[in-house]
């Protein structure tokens, strides 16, 4: 039996070129959160990191954009299957 049922969670930046993951928490300061839930980035939505780096460029509800990781701003996914 494999041991990969268990969910992994990891920092946004860790996800490689097309892969995705589910927002699972974010924590930031209350300005900068609501600025990234109006960008449609929140808890259960699910994003593709179309390019690494720094900024990387994510894909959130057929939307892109770019994002530079901030140390004071931790965003932790869940991967889970590409859809196609």
């Amino acid at each position: 039996m494999s041991t990969s049922t268990c969910s992994q969670v990891i920092p946004l930046d860790l996800l490689q070129s097309s892969e995705c993951g589910r927002v699972v928490e974010m924590v930031a300061s209350e300005e900068w959160l609501h600025r990234l839930q109006e960008l449609g980035l929140r808890e259960g939505v699910t994003v593709r990191m179309v390019k690494t780096g720094e900024p990387c460029i994510l894909a959130v509800q057929g939307h892109r954009f770019t994002f530079r990781c901030d140390p004071s701003t931790m965003i932790l996914v869940e991967p889970v299957p590409s859809a196609a």
